[in-house]
């Protein structure tokens, strides 16, 4: 059985996210990983996305109405360019804000972060043996078996969303979706992105003051 620690995979404890400079290289294989991670997490996958939320308690969810994007999202270029993945989870958010009634702003109460990740994940487990001590009973009996263990090795995908209080520059409210991944990966669709986001904010118990 593993245990996963969300905040791994999210922003550090209530802290705005700022992307670093990386080189070119660096680059392409961050958003190989980050589209990787949003494909198979959205592929239709036979189990649904294990979803965890945390909340400041010192946020004051009264007080907000309005909402806009960071300026450098966690799945833009590091030169801040706009990927295409960006633009299908802000379409996504936004219907989601709008159906609570947040207006998008020039100077929001919320600024909005995404973070895609993948990561490979090992599950560790004890499992029954085969018999050893059988014969002298002439199988008229079974009896319990020694325990081996086994090793198993799956790829994590990991879809985190922020909500930042813009004044206070602190985050409010954290929402992941975290899945075992299989292998049929395809083409992103909007559907897929609009799904898996709905499913995060079917967490959020807030709405526009």
């Amino acid at each position: 059985m593993t245990t996963t620690d969300p905040h791994k995979y999210a922003l550090s404890a209530f802290t705005v996210f700022r992307p670093s400079t990386e080189n070119h290289l660096h680059f392409l294989l961050r958003r190989m990983l980050f589209i990787g991670a949003l494909v198979l997490l959205t592929a239709g996958c036979a189990s649904t996305p294990r979803i965890t939320t945390n909340t400041n308690p010192a946020a004051d969810f009264a007080s907000f109405g309005t909402y806009n994007f960071m300026p450098a999202l966690g799945t833009d270029r590091p030169n801040g360019v706009q990927t295409p993945l960006s633009a299908m989870l802000m379409s996504a958010m936004s219907r989601e804000m709008s159906s609570r009634g947040y207006q998008r702003s020039d100077n929001p109460d919320l600024l909005i972060n995404f973070f895609v990740n993948t990561e490979r994940r090992m599950d560790v487990r004890q499992v029954p043996a085969p018999n050893t001590f059988h014969s002298f009973r002439f199988n008229r009996y079974a009896t319990w078996g020694g325990y081996r263990t086994e090793v198993r090795q799956y790829t994590q995908g990991t879809l985190a969303i922020d909500m930042v209080d813009a004044r206070q520059n602190v985050l409010a409210w954290e929402g992941i979706a975290q899945q075992r991944l299989g292998s049929n990966a395809q083409q992103i669709t909007q559907e897929q992105v609009d799904d898996v986001v709905r499913q995060v904010m079917a967490e959020f118990n807030h709405s526009a003051r």
